[in-house]
């Protein structure tokens, strides 16, 4: 009877393989892919909180005005229920001191402000951000600023310096503010609406925008023409251009959209410069690099290996045959951005997505090679976490199996331990978008 019951175990497996490989050898070419693009996950930011400070000329007081923005992101910051309103709130302090060239305290200010969600927009609070903008009115000179917040439900801290010098615009002929980078400007109901990059970071961006303001101190308009550089650490030039205005006597404000198609991961100096004189009128730094990105995967090269299971041959052979590591990583960036779900944002969510997952194969799957190179590591990347897994443990008749089924694919995968030593392997291969089989 024992015989029987294995034996009936037996039959039950090669029904399973058959399905799984009718399954899968029916897979659409665009399915194997499909699952990854429709989730997205909760990346980890470290830094509490962003600063950027911006001298601007102000009218009305006849002294320069510094605007300090400030960037929370909302996923960085603990909310506690409040079982009084029923919704979700977060606290945060902070304090901005600002200090003269002698060391004198001439502005020091501290603010407490809310922010407040509702249960659903719990779930979303990825990409939010808590907005914070202050003016202050200086004199011409350098200072020191500090700003300090404190997240009141953690105690956690963090202090940000600035230095900061106010030119004195009443005295120049021509003179220009700080640069704001812009990461998404739109218009709503006849009002410019603009995200600022406090953070400076432009990853993932296929283009951004600066904001400046020219300031013409005489009475006549003047004609000017200026050109702009993007200089990598190295200050190689990767990016230029020329701006032509004319000022009114008074502020004229400047929008313009700069191209980062050009840009691989490092640190970068935006400057304007005028054509007639070569003087450097304002520069902004900034940086590119993977935002939310694991912190396990830094090596480019196992990084553009573990492409395999989103890129066909060809795409993966135009990484590779790149000549030199600069243009292998420009490669491997024009392919994630051509993958990018949501390419106005800063974030490439598919991409975090996608070694995300590697990093979860690798924790879960590993053994004598990497969980990412498993059959069953490669089947979480491409498809996520199965909806259900039955596990089949060794038996007289049998070797050890699972099955994972993806319910809303209407699909189902079979593992066999050949080995008994938990080196799982697919019943049948996944193929790509060229019917080729993914690994072999």
């Amino acid at each position: 009877m024992k015989i029987h019951i294995y034996n009936l175990k037996f039959i039950r497996l090669i029904a399973l393989i058959i399905a799984g490989m009718f399954v899968s050898a029916t897979l659409k070419p665009t399915e194997v892919k499909a699952q990854l693009e429709e989730k997205t996950i909760r990346s980890e930011s470290k830094q509490l909180f962003f600063v950027d400070p911006m001298v601007f000329y102000s009218k009305e007081k006849s002294r320069a005005r510094l605007d300090v923005y400030m960037e929370i992101p909302l996923e960085n910051l603990q909310f506690k229920k409040n079982y009084n309103s029923k919704k979700y709130d977060a606290n945060v302090s902070y304090t901005v001191a600002i200090k003269n060239f002698a060391g004198e305290l001439v502005e020091n200010e501290s603010m407490t402000d809310y922010v407040t969600t509702t249960k659903e927009e719990q779930k979303g609070l990825e990409g939010s951000a808590k907005y914070i903008v202050r003016e202050y009115y200086l004199n011409p000179g350098k200072y020191d600023m500090e700003v300090t917040l404190v997240d009141m439900n953690t105690k956690k801290e963090l202090t940000l310096r600035n230095k900061i010098d106010v030119v004195d615009f009443i005295n120049e002929r021509i003179s220009f503010s700080n640069i704001m980078l812009i990461s998404n400007m739109a218009t709503e109901n006849g009002k410019r609406v603009i995200t600022p990059l406090v953070n400076g970071n432009v990853d993932n961006l296929k283009e951004f925008y600066v904001f400046f303001e020219v300031y013409n101190a005489k009475s006549e308009d003047i004609i000017n023409s200026y050109s702009f550089q993007i200089l990598d650490k190295n200050e190689n030039v990767v990016e230029r251009g020329n701006f032509t205005y004319t000022l009114s006597p008074g502020i004229t404000k400047c929008f313009e959209k700069i191209k980062a198609g050009n840009l691989v991961y490092g640190d970068y100096v935006f400057d304007v410069k005028d054509n007639a004189t070569g003087e450097l009128l304002a520069e902004k730094k900034f940086v590119n690099k993977m935002s939310g990105f694991p912190t396990n995967a830094k090596d480019l090269d196992l990084m553009i290996d573990q492409l395999i299971y989103i890129a066909n041959d060809e795409q993966l052979s135009k990484v590779e045959s790149a000549r030199t590591s600069e243009e292998k990583q420009k490669k491997f960036i024009e392919f994630w951005k051509s993958k990018d779900p949501s390419p106005n944002t800063s974030k490439n969510e598919l991409m975090i997505d996608y070694y995300k997952r590697i990093q979860m194969a690798n924790e879960r799957y590993s053994h004598y090679i990497d969980g990412w190179k498993t059959d069953m590591g490669m089947v979480f990347i491409i498809f996520g976490e199965p909806n259900t897994i039955e596990r089949y443990p060794f038996q007289e008749n049998t070797k050890p199996y699972e099955v994972w089924y993806y319910y809303s694919a209407n699909k189902e995968f079979i593992f066999i331990d050949e080995t008994g030593f938990g080196d799982y392997r697919l019943t049948t291969p996944i193929w790509d978008v060229d019917r080729h089989r993914i690994r072999n």
